[in-house]
């Protein structure tokens, strides 16, 4: 298994060196598009299947040593029409399995971080309030959204437009985060509300 494991990783390493990223771990089927904006941080790991779409007004920036699991999506624009603001992910951060990360808006990821499977995370809302129009024609609001340093995020949250989580900061898996959440705090629910603070004895 070991030798399987550093056989694979010597695989990603070369397609990292072909794809002009030569201190990157690229997994098989990887899309990368608008690389002119994309900024990746040496001994960044890029998992099978992930997405990358860097077209927006900031682009897509990662730190060093950022990991990113299988199936992830990272988007900066929803839409051409409508450039979004980008992303910006801290050095040493962990994005995990089939992540979704909308930066239309604009979101910051500090380092350190790790986020558990299937989380979400947007900046921006649809407009809906005018009955007989389609929801989709009704424009969008765009909400920066960030994420401080050294969070835990659990499986399964979603991380709402406009949302500031503290340094420091846990969320529990499942938890709709809507608004702010303080540094250190420990967080869960729908909407998701302080439940305690990680220095409680």
């Amino acid at each position: 298994m070991l030798a399987s494991f550093i056989a694979r990783k010597f695989a990603d390493r070369a397609r990292g060196l072909v794809r002009g990223y030569p201190s990157t771990y690229i997994g098989r089927r990887v899309v990368l598009r608008s690389r002119g904006n994309l900024t990746l941080g040496g001994q960044t790991s890029i998992g099978t299947l992930v997405t990358i779409d860097a077209l927006s007004r900031s682009g897509v920036h990662l730190g060093s040593q950022v990991t990113i699991d299988q199936n992830a999506v990272l988007r900066g624009s929803g839409v051409i029409r409508h450039l979004g603001e980008g992303i910006r992910i801290g050095s040493r951060t962990s994005i995990g399995a089939f992540n979704v990360i909308l930066g239309q808006g604009g979101i910051e990821i500090g380092a350190d971080c790790l986020l558990g499977p299937n989380v979400t995370v947007v900046s921006e809302n649809h407009l809906y309030t005018k009955m007989g129009v389609p929801i989709r024609e009704q424009g969008e609001v765009r909400i920066p959204t960030r994420i401080g340093n050294d969070v835990w995020i659990g499986a399964g949250v979603v991380v709402l437009g406009g949302s500031s989580i503290g340094d420091g900061a846990v969320i529990a898996a499942g938890a709709v985060v809507r608004g702010d959440i303080p540094a250190n705090a420990i967080a869960g629910g729908v909407p998701a509300r302080v439940l305690g603070s990680r220095g409680d004895a």
